[in-house]
Formats: C-alpha cells, sequence, structure tokens
C-alpha cells in the first residue's frame, strides 16, 4: 500500500522530482577539493577520460597571484583544457579592466617561475600550453556551456571561510541555466586553496601597491626594487612591475 494512502503520483511529477533532489543537494552538499589536490594514477582510466575534458574556472582576477596560479596549473595538469573566465559588467567602470588583468594572468602562466612547491616543479613542463584566458560578457555559465565544459571550477581560501558568498553564487549558477536557458546547469567545484597562499589576496595586494606611494615607486614607468621584493612574495617576479604599474594609484 502507498504510503500517501489512495493518492496516485503521477509518474511526470515523480520525474520532476528527481532533478531537483539532484540540484538542491548539490547546494546543500558541496563538493570541495581540498589541499593536497589529489590526481588520479598516470594511466587510469579515469585519468584518461578527464584529459578529454574542458573545465572552467571562473574568477575577477583582481589582480592574479600566487594561489592563483598553483590551482591553474593543477587544473591544467589534470584536464584537457582550461578556460579561465573572467566577467565583465558592460555598465560597470573597473579601475584596472578585465582585459589588462588578463593579460598579467597570461603573462604569469607563461612564465616559468615557480614558488618551491613540489608540485608546481612537477607540473611546470609545458602544462599550461592547454589554458586559455577570456574576458567573457554576459553570463559565465552560459560561456562554459558553450564551450562544451565539464566542470565548473571556483576556487576558494576554505569553505569556513568564503562558503556564504560562493553558496550565492552557485545557487544563481545551478538555477540561472534552467530559468534563463532551459539547459541542465554544469556542476560546480570548489578548489580549496594551498595553506600557504590562503592568507594571500587580492585585496592584499592591491593596498600593496596603492599605498607604495613615493617610498615605493620610482620612475613613472618602473617599480623598485624594494617593490618588487614585496610583490614577488604574492605574484611570480616577472610581472610583479606591471601589477604595480596597473594598480597604483595614479
Amino acid at each position: 500500500m502507498s504510503p500517501f494512502g489512495n493518492i496516485t503520483i503521477p509518474i511526470g511529477v515523480i520525474l520532476l522530482f528527481i532533478p531537483v533532489v539532484i540540484l538542491v543537494s548539490r547546494i546543500l552538499f558541496p563538493t570541495i577539493l581540498s589541499f593536497p589536490w589529489k590526481m588520479p594514477p598516470e594511466n587510469s582510466r579515469q585519468r584518461k577520460r578527464e584529459k578529454e575534458f574542458t573545465v572552467v574556472l571562473a574568477g575577477s582576477f583582481n589582480p592574479p597571484h600566487w594561489g592563483h596560479l598553483v590551482m591553474i596549473r593543477y587544473l591544467a595538469e589534470r584536464y584537457g583544457r582550461v578556460i579561465c573566465c573572467i566577467g565583465v559588467n558592460p555598465n560597470k567602470k573597473y579601475d584596472v579592466t578585465p582585459q589588462t588583468r588578463a593579460n598579467l594572468l597570461k603573462e604569469m602562466l607563461a612564465s616559468n617561475e615557480t614558488n618551491n612547491n613540489d608540485f608546481d616543479k612537477k607540473a611546470i613542463a609545458g602544462t599550461c600550453n592547454n589554458v586559455q584566458v577570456e574576458v567573457v560578457t554576459g553570463y559565465i555559465w552560459r560561456y562554459a556551456r558553450e564551450h562544451g565544459a565539464s566542470i565548473f571550477f571556483r576556487g576558494i581560501r576554505t569553505w569556513e571561510a568564503d562558503g556564504a558568498e560562493e553558496r550565492n553564487l552557485q545557487i544563481l549558477n545551478t538555477w540561472g541555466p534552467l530559468l534563463l536557458g532551459r539547459i541542465w546547469p554544469i556542476n560546480t567545484l570548489f578548489l580549496e586553496g594551498d595553506p600557504r597562499f590562503r592568507n594571500v589576496s587580492s585585496t592584499m595586494i592591491r593596498k600593496i601597491c596603492t599605498d607604495g606611494g613615493s617610498n615605493c615607486y620610482g620612475k613613472p614607468s618602473e617599480v623598485d626594487d624594494k617593490a618588487v621584493d614585496e610583490l614577488s612574495k604574492f605574484v611570480p617576479r616577472c610581472v610583479a612591475n606591471k601589477v604595480a604599474m596597473a594598480y597604483r594609484k595614479n
């Protein structure tokens, strides 16, 4: 006998209920990849399958730093194609344009610098050749779907630190495709940061740049060695001058 007595539940209602449960469970019980990030065995079926995946890592990268870079190198080593998306609102004025941030990230990815991290040294050999950086106008979930992404990644310090804000974005990325695009949403996974960089934030780097003043900056087109040394704790040295120039007070 049905627990609902004589009530018959239409099969269509059941079929509708199942995906709703799946999507709600994604939000209530998010998938978090904790550090140290695991890699499938070299010749495993999972490793070969994931090498066919396209994944998206979305962020403001304002500016990009070591914490972002080691995440991207991990994703590039694990998956076949990585797209780093920087969202842009055409109605918003930015102190540092999304395209400038994209150029900084591209230069970081092209460098051979490491941060004394064993994984970096292992992963650095050519793995970022499968990474592209894009400035995206409109919904990033739509862009990800159009470019065949299998997984949507978000980088976080820890869920305790960033979970509340990230859950709001996850809700938008979950229900937005259904309501606005009538498409099944791509699953969002959260990549928890390397503990060495959890105290590094883009806000901190911007403050170093803007507070430098005449004590840190030399000629209008360059930054002195003291400022470069300070910024190199947070970004690759090869782009420290450009980061400082982009974010310094005008």
